[in-house]
């Protein structure tokens, strides 16, 4: 019989399998959530709706990816290499900010994943830029070759296992119910000659994170990747499930009922959440200080101070600003850069002050972040770093605004003093919520 994942000492137990490096996180689309003003939405919805957008489709719009490449390909017709080549368009177009995400990977300890959505640059880029080093991934495919992985005992980068394939590294990615169905039967012949991919998934506790299938393809999905009869969980490992609350989380937990496996009743988010604050509270040296680069013009210096010590009251946050008087002859561009480059976070005060001269070094200030802003979404970096602000009463959208800020939302803090819903806003933005 499965046991719910309530007590203290199933957290730590959780914990120990993390910090001991026994432990393969399976992540489903459940996973894969943007924010868009106060919502989370699931970015798999948000593929659907802009496919079927694509073909004029109106009256579908509740369906999942998956579902929405069946009814295309079955109702409509549509070849499934157009729906290929159209997804990746969206796909290299996305953009987005993934809070939950981005906080369960900011867990060090877990440093390989297997992932069961066919977006895996979503997983990739933000992985890498976390870790502040390039993810390494191998995409199982039932047409083309693949290699194993390295031990991943030992592995010096982030490494990702992409088991229905890749959207835009494969020739094959299992988009509908049917390929994925076809992928299933093909696994254990294509992956036995893998013998660390097979080792993460037999002889490692086992983690279904918003894995949230078909109900008729669950149960199949649980045994193929546990790599075991589903008889014999909880005797040498345990098997963790947590999902969103859906119809389809009952079935499968009451299916699970017959078996020695650890639910969890909770939706994902809250999940995400609990285990990445007690993992913080376990590892305080892990936790890494943020810096953010606040960018005033003289005449607003109290503001900018008002706005420092609000913003160091958040654990583990510094700030930092050139208040220096600036004299002939100072290189002082080449140290604010390296500031502006490093920072996680640039806050530019838009203020009257600060919009008279264009040709100040405020001016150069922004324009050397909004530089940074570019690059790191270049470098697959989706995490927010622009965060304006206005401190008095200039409009946000003033022609003198630069366009590169007022095509953002811009925050207002009278005189430097934020509220609290402004200093939650920056905790999630570095990940310390």
């Amino acid at each position: 019989m499965n046991k719910n994942l309530s007590e203290q000492s199933d957290w730590d137990e959780l914990l120990d399998f993390i910090t001991d490096r026994q432990l393969t996180p399976i992540l489903g689309k459940e996973m894969y959530k943007f924010k868009q003003d106060d919502l989370l939405i699931p970015v798999d919805e948000y593929l659907s709706q802009q496919m079927l957008g694509q073909y004029h489709i109106s009256d579908q719009q509740e369906l999942t990816l998956t579902q929405a490449v069946n009814y295309l390909v079955n109702e409509k017709k549509v070849k499934t290499m157009d729906i290929i080549r159209k997804l990746k368009l969206m796909l290299r177009e996305i953009n987005f900010e993934f809070p939950l995400l981005t906080q369960f990977l900011s867990i060090t300890d877990l440093n390989y994943y297997v992932n069961t959505a066919v977006y895996n640059n979503v997983l990739e880029n933000n992985l890498s830029a976390i870790r502040k080093q390039a993810a390494t991934s191998i995409n199982f495919s039932i047409n083309e070759p693949f290699s194993d992985a390295d031990d991943l005992d030992k592995l010096k980068a982030p490494f990702v296992f992409n088991v229905f394939g890749s959207l835009l590294n494969t020739v094959d990615p299992a988009l509908s119910e049917e390929d994925m169905l076809e992928y299933t039967g093909h696994f254990k012949e294509r992956i036995k000659n893998s013998a660390n991919i097979i080792n993460a998934l037999k002889n490692k506790n086992l983690l279904f994170l918003g894995c949230a299938f078909p109900d008729w393809m669950v149960r199949f999905i649980l045994r193929l990747l546990s790599n075991e009869p589903m008889h014999d969980w909880g005797s040498k490992r345990t098997i963790i499930v947590v999902n969103d609350m859906s119809d389809v989380k009952k079935k499968q937990y009451e299916f699970l009922k017959n078996y020695d496996v650890v639910t969890y009743e909770g939706n994902t988010k809250d999940f995400v959440e609990e285990l990445t604050t007690r993992w913080k509270q376990k590892n305080p040296a892990s936790v890494k200080n943020k810096m953010v680069f606040l960018s005033y013009t003289v005449k607003d210096k109290e503001a900018v101070e008002n706005l420092k010590k609000a913003i160091e009251g958040i654990s583990n946050v510094t700030c930092w600003y050139d208040n220096r008087e600036i004299v002939p002859g100072d290189d002082f561009k080449t140290e604010i850069a390296k500031n502006i480059k490093s920072a996680d976070l640039f806050i530019p005060l838009i203020s009257a002050n600060s919009l008279l001269h264009k040709d100040g070094y405020v001016q150069l200030e922004w324009f050397t972040a909004d530089n940074v802003n570019t690059f790191r979404k270049i470098d697959g970096n989706t995490s927010k770093y622009l965060m304006p602000v206005v401190i008095d009463d200039t409009n946000p959208y003033d022609n003198n605004v630069p366009k590169y800020f007022s095509e953002l939302s811009i925050g207002k803090v009278p005189a430097g003093n934020p509220g609290q819903e402004f200093i939650n806003q920056i905790r999630e933005t570095l990940n310390l919520s």
